[in-house]
């Protein structure tokens, strides 16, 4: 992992700073997984290798309009990474760095591919419905505090954010969207949202892959070492304890607690499917070649397993 993390950065250093940061969501109700599952009375959890697939062409599919049919402009570098949710759904995490004169350094220009309001239902019904199923968060704050994004009484996500009337980037470089109250609002769960519980998006990517994805803007210095560390984390993991009986504990037997957690790497059904599929975990465009030079005493060392 750290290996990746120095490949991205060799990239940001040829290029720059990257422009945005797109986050693409399995959708386990996607007609293709539905429509295969179906046949044979099964749930889309059932299949993970089904999953697995359809979300590989979806993203290849992504990729090719963002490198060739140039959605967001002319892009010169990009890098994602594949992870998977704890409920078992693969997502990837872009990184999109656009040439020179394809950026948008203007609000305005971030007004015309990032939306982060709830568009009207009578005039885009198709666009207010996958906003609706995708791309609202919560209900959480003080309209759902037992919501599983709350911690230390907020949500840790920082939902809601603030009605803004116009796109706007703050003194630390960090873009606040344009959500204007304009009293739309999509009923989840019981729970009236309105434009500040709106994931920011691109309408043109949500209409055509009808699921969650995630546009944010940044070009901007003080992002990019969480951006890299983000996109190269590592895999899950989880902590698990054994406990020993009480016939045991009563006995007088010596009992190491230590010994008796583990930290153990968590694999879901997906990513097991993904790698038996052969499917890679990290991309980079250009690639990077890692030469054999290294620090004095830093060089890498291999041991036989069967040595002393």
């Amino acid at each position: 992992m750290i290996q990746n993390y120095q490949d991205a950065m060799a990239i940001c250093r040829w290029m720059g700073y990257p422009d945005l940061f797109i986050t693409f969501t399995c959708n386990p109700k996607w007609p293709e997984i539905i429509r295969f599952v179906q046949k044979k009375n099964l749930n889309s959890e059932d299949r993970p290798d089904i999953i697995c697939r359809i979300f590989k062409l979806k993203l290849d599919s992504l990729i090719k309009d963002l490198r060739k049919n140039k959605l967001f402009g002319k892009v010169n570098a990009i890098i994602y990474t594949i992870e998977f949710q704890k409920r078992g759904l693969p997502h990837a995490h872009i990184l999109l760095f656009l040439a020179k004169e394809d950026r948008y350094p203007t609000a305005d220009d971030i007004d015309r591919i990032i939306s982060a309001e709830i568009p009207d239902e009578r005039i885009d019904p198709c666009y207010y419905a996958v906003v609706k199923d995708h791309m609202i968060h919560g209900p959480c704050g003080d309209v759902r505090k037992n919501s599983p994004y709350m911690a230390d009484g907020r949500c840790s996500k920082y939902f809601p954010k603030k009605f803004v009337d116009a796109t706007t980037i703050d003194e630390e470089g960090y873009p606040r969207y344009r959500r204007r109250n304009d009293g739309r609002v999509v009923e989840k769960n019981g729970v009236p949202l309105d434009n500040r519980y709106v994931v920011p998006h691109n309408r043109q990517l949500l209409l055509k892959y009808g699921a969650h994805i995630n546009v944010e803007w940044c070009n901007q210095a003080r992002s990019i070492k969480y951006l890299f560390k983000y996109v190269n984390k590592g895999n899950d993991r989880v902590t698990s304890s054994f406990y020993t009986s009480t016939d045991e504990e009563d006995s007088g037997k010596t009992v190491d607690e230590v010994s008796m957690f583990y930290d153990c790497r968590y694999i879901s059904l997906c990513e097991a499917a993904w790698r038996l599929l052969g499917f890679e975990i990290q991309y980079k465009y250009p690639s990077v070649e890692r030469l054999s030079f290294h620090l004095p005493n830093e060089q890498s060392v291999i041991f036989d397993d069967n040595g002393e």
